[in-house]
Protein backbone atom coordinates (compact mmCIF):
# COMPACT_ATOMS: atom_id res chain seq x y z
CA UNK A 1 0.00 0.00 0.00
CA UNK A 2 1.34 3.43 -0.96
CA UNK A 3 0.60 6.47 1.20
CA UNK A 4 0.97 10.15 0.28
CA UNK A 5 3.95 11.74 2.02
CA UNK A 6 1.68 13.84 4.25
CA UNK A 7 -0.12 10.69 5.43
CA UNK A 8 3.18 9.00 6.23
CA UNK A 9 4.16 11.99 8.33
CA UNK A 10 0.84 11.82 10.15
CA UNK A 11 1.33 8.12 10.93
CA UNK A 12 4.85 8.67 12.23
CA UNK A 13 3.70 11.53 14.41
CA UNK A 14 0.93 9.43 15.93
CA UNK A 15 3.52 6.80 16.93
CA UNK A 16 5.22 9.37 19.17
CA UNK A 17 2.38 9.34 21.70
CA UNK A 18 3.13 7.38 24.89
CA UNK A 19 0.26 4.99 25.62
CA UNK A 20 -1.32 4.24 28.98
CA UNK A 21 0.44 0.88 29.11
CA UNK A 22 3.78 2.58 28.50
CA UNK A 23 3.03 5.08 31.26
CA UNK A 24 2.12 2.23 33.60
CA UNK A 25 5.38 0.44 32.81
CA UNK A 26 7.32 3.63 33.56
CA UNK A 27 5.59 3.96 36.93
CA UNK A 28 6.19 0.31 37.81
CA UNK A 29 9.85 0.68 36.88
CA UNK A 30 10.12 3.73 39.13
CA UNK A 31 8.38 1.94 41.99
CA UNK A 32 10.75 -1.04 41.87
CA UNK A 33 13.59 1.34 42.73
CA UNK A 34 11.88 2.74 45.82
CA UNK A 35 12.92 1.61 49.30
CA UNK A 36 9.40 1.96 50.71
CA UNK A 37 6.78 -0.69 50.06
CA UNK A 38 3.89 1.78 50.40
CA UNK A 39 3.64 2.67 46.71
CA UNK A 40 4.43 -0.69 45.17
CA UNK A 41 1.47 -2.01 43.27
CA UNK A 42 -0.24 1.40 43.19
CA UNK A 43 0.30 1.92 39.46
CA UNK A 44 -1.26 -1.44 38.63
CA UNK A 45 -4.20 -0.75 40.93
CA UNK A 46 -4.79 2.71 39.45
CA UNK A 47 -4.54 1.36 35.90
CA UNK A 48 -7.11 -1.33 36.69
CA UNK A 49 -9.45 1.39 37.97
CA UNK A 50 -9.14 3.35 34.73
CA UNK A 51 -9.83 0.14 32.78
CA UNK A 52 -12.97 -0.40 34.87
CA UNK A 53 -14.05 3.18 34.19
CA UNK A 54 -13.64 2.62 30.43
CA UNK A 55 -15.63 -0.62 30.69
CA UNK A 56 -18.38 1.35 32.44
CA UNK A 57 -18.43 3.92 29.64
CA UNK A 58 -18.62 1.21 26.98
CA UNK A 59 -21.41 -0.74 28.70
CA UNK A 60 -23.45 2.39 29.47
CA UNK A 61 -23.25 3.45 25.84
CA UNK A 62 -24.10 -0.04 24.54
CA UNK A 63 -27.18 -0.24 26.75
CA UNK A 64 -28.18 3.30 25.83
CA UNK A 65 -28.23 2.54 22.10
CA UNK A 66 -30.61 -0.41 22.41
CA UNK A 67 -34.26 0.42 21.78
CA UNK A 68 -37.00 -0.21 24.35
CA UNK A 69 -38.00 -3.41 22.55
CA UNK A 70 -34.61 -5.08 23.21
CA UNK A 71 -34.73 -8.86 22.87
CA UNK A 72 -34.35 -11.21 25.80
CA UNK A 73 -30.97 -12.29 24.44
CA UNK A 74 -29.75 -8.70 24.43
CA UNK A 75 -31.03 -8.08 27.95
CA UNK A 76 -29.40 -11.32 29.16
CA UNK A 77 -26.11 -10.31 27.55
CA UNK A 78 -26.16 -6.97 29.38
CA UNK A 79 -27.07 -8.71 32.65
CA UNK A 80 -24.02 -10.96 32.33
CA UNK A 81 -21.79 -7.99 31.47
CA UNK A 82 -23.07 -6.11 34.51
CA UNK A 83 -22.28 -9.06 36.77
CA UNK A 84 -18.75 -9.32 35.35
CA UNK A 85 -18.24 -5.58 35.76
CA UNK A 86 -19.46 -5.68 39.36
CA UNK A 87 -16.97 -8.43 40.18
CA UNK A 88 -14.14 -6.22 38.88
CA UNK A 89 -15.42 -3.29 40.95
CA UNK A 90 -15.62 -5.46 44.09
CA UNK A 91 -11.98 -6.52 43.73
CA UNK A 92 -10.88 -2.95 43.05
CA UNK A 93 -12.68 -1.66 46.14
CA UNK A 94 -11.19 -4.40 48.33
CA UNK A 95 -7.70 -3.43 47.21
CA UNK A 96 -8.41 0.29 47.67
CA UNK A 97 -8.02 0.15 51.45
CA UNK A 98 -4.33 -0.74 51.11
CA UNK A 99 -3.65 2.44 49.11
CA UNK A 100 -6.22 4.92 50.41
CA UNK A 101 -5.88 4.20 54.12
CA UNK A 102 -8.40 4.31 56.93
CA UNK A 103 -9.92 7.58 55.73
CA UNK A 104 -11.53 5.80 52.82
CA UNK A 105 -15.27 5.16 53.21
CA UNK A 106 -16.61 2.46 50.87
CA UNK A 107 -20.22 3.56 51.25
CA UNK A 108 -19.29 7.10 50.19
CA UNK A 109 -18.63 5.84 46.67
CA UNK A 110 -20.72 2.77 46.02
CA UNK A 111 -23.97 4.50 47.00
CA UNK A 112 -23.45 7.40 44.60
CA UNK A 113 -24.02 7.36 40.81
CA UNK A 114 -21.24 8.66 38.60
CA UNK A 115 -22.55 11.24 36.11
CA UNK A 116 -19.23 11.30 34.25
CA UNK A 117 -19.73 7.88 32.64
CA UNK A 118 -23.50 8.06 32.12
CA UNK A 119 -24.33 8.08 28.41
CA UNK A 120 -27.47 10.18 28.92
CA UNK A 121 -25.39 13.35 29.01
CA UNK A 122 -24.21 12.69 25.46
CA UNK A 123 -25.70 13.71 22.14
CA UNK A 124 -25.78 10.01 21.18
CA UNK A 125 -23.73 10.50 18.04
CA UNK A 126 -23.97 7.48 15.78
CA UNK A 127 -27.29 6.37 17.24
CA UNK A 128 -30.70 6.79 15.63
CA UNK A 129 -32.65 5.39 18.58
CA UNK A 130 -35.30 7.81 19.79
CA UNK A 131 -36.16 5.77 22.90
CA UNK A 132 -33.01 4.22 24.35
CA UNK A 133 -33.27 1.19 26.62
CA UNK A 134 -32.09 2.65 29.92
CA UNK A 135 -33.62 1.33 33.19
CA UNK A 136 -33.82 3.96 35.97
CA UNK A 137 -31.02 3.80 38.53
CA UNK A 138 -33.36 3.10 41.45
CA UNK A 139 -35.00 0.16 39.67
CA UNK A 140 -32.03 -1.67 38.18
CA UNK A 141 -28.63 -3.05 39.03
CA UNK A 142 -26.34 -0.63 37.17
CA UNK A 143 -22.63 -0.99 38.01
CA UNK A 144 -21.86 0.86 34.77
CA UNK A 145 -22.69 4.15 36.51
CA UNK A 146 -21.28 3.32 39.95
CA UNK A 147 -18.56 5.62 41.26
CA UNK A 148 -15.23 3.89 41.90
CA UNK A 149 -12.59 5.12 44.41
CA UNK A 150 -9.96 6.51 42.09
CA UNK A 151 -8.10 9.57 43.45
CA UNK A 152 -9.67 11.73 40.75
CA UNK A 153 -13.12 11.09 42.20
CA UNK A 154 -11.91 12.35 45.58
CA UNK A 155 -10.36 15.48 44.08
CA UNK A 156 -6.84 16.81 44.56
CA UNK A 157 -7.61 18.69 47.80
CA UNK A 158 -9.24 15.70 49.50
CA UNK A 159 -6.36 13.44 48.40
CA UNK A 160 -3.89 15.82 50.00
CA UNK A 161 -5.85 15.65 53.25
CA UNK A 162 -5.82 11.86 53.08
CA UNK A 163 -2.07 11.87 52.50
CA UNK A 164 -2.26 10.22 49.07
CA UNK A 165 -0.83 13.02 46.92
CA UNK A 166 1.56 10.52 45.34
CA UNK A 167 -1.43 8.59 43.97
CA UNK A 168 -2.69 11.81 42.38
CA UNK A 169 0.60 12.22 40.53
CA UNK A 170 0.53 8.64 39.33
CA UNK A 171 -3.05 8.87 38.10
CA UNK A 172 -2.16 12.03 36.19
CA UNK A 173 0.62 10.11 34.44
CA UNK A 174 -1.76 7.29 33.53
CA UNK A 175 -4.44 9.73 32.38
CA UNK A 176 -1.89 11.33 30.07
CA UNK A 177 -1.43 7.96 28.38
CA UNK A 178 -5.18 7.36 28.35
CA UNK A 179 -5.80 10.65 26.54
CA UNK A 180 -3.16 9.75 23.97
CA UNK A 181 -4.81 6.35 23.44
CA UNK A 182 -8.24 7.91 22.95
CA UNK A 183 -6.99 10.52 20.49
CA UNK A 184 -5.08 7.86 18.57
CA UNK A 185 -8.23 5.72 18.29
CA UNK A 186 -10.21 8.78 17.16
CA UNK A 187 -7.65 9.62 14.47
CA UNK A 188 -7.61 6.03 13.20
CA UNK A 189 -11.41 5.96 13.17
CA UNK A 190 -11.71 9.23 11.28
CA UNK A 191 -9.13 8.07 8.76
CA UNK A 192 -11.04 4.80 8.28
CA UNK A 193 -14.27 6.73 7.86
CA UNK A 194 -12.75 9.04 5.27
CA UNK A 195 -11.41 6.09 3.29
CA UNK A 196 -14.78 4.30 3.43
CA UNK A 197 -16.48 7.42 2.07
CA UNK A 198 -13.92 7.77 -0.68
CA UNK A 199 -13.53 4.13 -1.68
CA UNK A 200 -16.84 2.48 -0.81
CA UNK A 201 -19.73 4.91 -0.39
CA UNK A 202 -19.01 6.92 -3.52
CA UNK A 203 -18.42 3.85 -5.64
CA UNK A 204 -21.55 1.97 -4.52
CA UNK A 205 -23.92 1.66 -7.48
CA UNK A 206 -26.62 -0.61 -6.04
CA UNK A 207 -29.03 -0.29 -3.13
CA UNK A 208 -27.47 -3.23 -1.29
CA UNK A 209 -23.98 -1.87 -1.90
CA UNK A 210 -24.96 1.53 -0.56
CA UNK A 211 -26.56 -0.03 2.52
CA UNK A 212 -23.42 -2.07 3.28
CA UNK A 213 -21.23 0.99 2.82
CA UNK A 214 -23.29 3.11 5.21
CA UNK A 215 -23.35 0.27 7.73
CA UNK A 216 -19.55 0.41 7.72
CA UNK A 217 -19.68 4.16 8.23
CA UNK A 218 -22.08 3.79 11.18
CA UNK A 219 -19.88 1.16 12.86
CA UNK A 220 -16.84 3.45 12.63
CA UNK A 221 -18.88 6.48 13.75
CA UNK A 222 -19.98 4.68 16.90
CA UNK A 223 -16.39 3.67 17.68
CA UNK A 224 -15.25 7.28 17.25
CA UNK A 225 -18.08 8.53 19.49
CA UNK A 226 -17.16 5.97 22.17
CA UNK A 227 -13.51 7.05 22.20
CA UNK A 228 -14.57 10.69 22.25
CA UNK A 229 -16.60 9.92 25.39
CA UNK A 230 -13.58 8.20 27.00
CA UNK A 231 -11.46 11.24 26.15
CA UNK A 232 -14.05 13.63 27.62
CA UNK A 233 -14.18 11.64 30.89
CA UNK A 234 -10.37 11.59 30.97
CA UNK A 235 -10.27 15.40 30.69
CA UNK A 236 -12.85 15.71 33.45
CA UNK A 237 -10.75 13.57 35.77
CA UNK A 238 -7.56 15.45 34.88
CA UNK A 239 -9.33 18.64 35.89
CA UNK A 240 -10.30 17.13 39.25
CA UNK A 241 -6.66 16.11 39.75
CA UNK A 242 -5.51 19.68 39.14
CA UNK A 243 -3.50 18.78 36.02
CA UNK A 244 -3.88 22.22 34.42
CA UNK A 245 -0.71 21.77 32.36
CA UNK A 246 -2.10 18.75 30.55
CA UNK A 247 -5.47 20.42 30.02
CA UNK A 248 -3.76 23.11 27.96
CA UNK A 249 -2.48 20.33 25.69
CA UNK A 250 -5.55 18.09 25.63
CA UNK A 251 -8.22 20.52 24.47
CA UNK A 252 -11.97 19.82 24.50
CA UNK A 253 -13.34 18.03 21.45
CA UNK A 254 -16.00 19.83 19.44
CA UNK A 255 -18.67 18.01 17.46
CA UNK A 256 -17.16 19.27 14.22
CA UNK A 257 -13.80 17.73 15.13
CA UNK A 258 -15.27 14.25 14.75
CA UNK A 259 -16.32 14.64 11.15
CA UNK A 260 -14.36 12.71 8.54
CA UNK A 261 -12.31 14.83 6.16
CA UNK A 262 -11.11 13.87 2.70
CA UNK A 263 -7.88 15.67 3.59
CA UNK A 264 -7.09 12.71 5.85
CA UNK A 265 -7.67 10.01 3.24
CA UNK A 266 -5.79 11.89 0.53
CA UNK A 267 -4.13 15.17 1.55
CA UNK A 268 -2.76 15.65 -1.98
CA UNK A 269 -6.18 15.48 -3.61
CA UNK A 270 -7.43 18.46 -5.55
CA UNK A 271 -9.00 21.14 -3.37
CA UNK A 272 -7.32 19.99 -0.13
CA UNK A 273 -4.43 22.47 -0.09
CA UNK A 274 -6.23 24.87 2.25
CA UNK A 275 -8.11 22.24 4.28
CA UNK A 276 -7.64 22.55 8.02
CA UNK A 277 -7.66 19.46 10.22
CA UNK A 278 -8.62 19.58 13.93
CA UNK A 279 -5.91 20.37 16.48
CA UNK A 280 -5.30 16.76 17.55
CA UNK A 281 -3.86 15.81 14.14
CA UNK A 282 -0.76 17.89 14.87
CA UNK A 283 -0.58 17.52 18.64
CA UNK A 284 2.97 17.66 20.02
CA UNK A 285 2.31 14.74 22.35
CA UNK A 286 5.84 14.52 23.75
CA UNK A 287 7.10 18.08 23.50
CA UNK A 288 4.59 19.41 26.02
CA UNK A 289 5.16 16.77 28.68
CA UNK A 290 8.82 15.81 28.55
CA UNK A 291 9.90 18.57 30.98
CA UNK A 292 6.79 18.74 33.16
CA UNK A 293 7.13 18.91 36.94
CA UNK A 294 4.79 16.01 37.71
CA UNK A 295 6.81 13.67 35.50
CA UNK A 296 10.01 14.66 37.29
CA UNK A 297 8.43 14.24 40.71
CA UNK A 298 7.32 10.73 39.82
CA UNK A 299 10.87 9.87 38.66
CA UNK A 300 9.74 8.69 35.27
CA UNK A 301 12.34 7.95 32.57
CA UNK A 302 10.73 9.44 29.49
CA UNK A 303 11.43 7.60 26.27
CA UNK A 304 11.44 9.69 23.11
CA UNK A 305 10.43 7.25 20.40
CA UNK A 306 9.85 9.73 17.66
CA UNK A 307 10.11 13.51 18.11
CA UNK A 308 9.15 15.22 14.89
CA UNK A 309 8.23 18.92 15.33
CA UNK A 310 6.06 20.19 12.53
CA UNK A 311 8.37 23.10 11.79
CA UNK A 312 11.33 20.81 11.09
CA UNK A 313 9.63 18.35 8.76
CA UNK A 314 10.30 18.58 5.02
CA UNK A 315 8.53 15.90 3.00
Amino acid sequence: MVFPSETLFMMLFILAAPTRKQRELELIDAQTRLTTMALRGAATWLASGISIEEAQITLARDIGTIAANATDNQKLKFAHQRESLQRLIDVFVQEAVAFLGEGFDVAEFLNRPNPSVDHRDDEAEGSDDEDPYSPPLDAAFRPEVAMIPLPSYFGAARCKTLGIASLVQQEVVLRDGQANDALHAIRVGLADKAVIFRKTVRSANTQSGTTRAWNQVNVVSKAVALNAKKYAVCRTQLSKLGATELLTKFLPLQKGDLKASSAVADPSARGQRNSTLPWFWSLDVQGDSSDSDWMTECMLPLITFCRLPLTNIHL
